[in-house]
């Protein structure tokens, strides 16, 4: 029981610092994207898996804390 507090306070912790592994409405693994918008260059973003396939999902969260609403 111990090993798995200590599971959850380390998934924790890097979900926090924009790391980990995040999912989109879909429950796929959300890969993390790079945007090269004029508007937002370089800015790190986590997205839908199946954005290229028109996909209804529209999971969208952007990595660093300070572009998120």
């Amino acid at each position: 029981m111990e090993s798995r507090t200590r599971s959850s306070a380390s998934i924790s912790s890097h979900r926090s610092e924009g790391e980990g592994q995040r999912f989109c409405f879909c429950g796929l693994p959300s890969p993390r994207r790079t945007s090269w918008t004029r508007i937002n260059p370089g800015i790190k973003f986590y997205g839908c898996a199946r954005y290229k396939e028109a996909s209804k999902c529209k999971y969208f969260k952007w990595v660093d804390a300070k572009f998120s609403d």
